[in-house]
């Protein structure tokens, strides 16, 4: 609405695109941050449970909300895989769903 009322500014492309690349560059910046911190506490989650195991001599330095997540997600993903390894056509029951002809 500027350029309508500035009728002296005919180039507004060039604005326009400065904004779109300024804009650009800083969520990318942003991004860029987000994803190393979550490769970062990923990668301490992953050496938490290689190196401990739980004990009272070793145990678990993650956040337990992080921990019941991911073994949530492990379990959602077995249950996935055991479903996919049964015929398509059985159902609740065992039964067997026929064509229909």
């Amino acid at each position: 609405m500027a350029f309508n009322y500035h009728r002296e500014l005919q180039a507004w492309v060039v604005p326009l695109l400065l904004i779109g690349f300024f804009a650009y560059v800083m969520s990318h910046s942003f991004l860029s941050v987000f994803e190393v911190t979550a490769d970062a506490m990923f990668l301490c989650f992953a050496i938490d449970m290689e190196t401990n195991d739980g004990s009272a001599e070793k145990p678990y330095f993650v956040d337990q909300e992080l921990l019941t997540f991911v073994s949530q997600s492990n379990k959602l993903r077995e249950g996935r895989k055991r479903r996919s390894r049964k015929p398509f056509q059985d159902n609740e029951d065992g039964t067997e769903l026929q064509p229909m002809v």
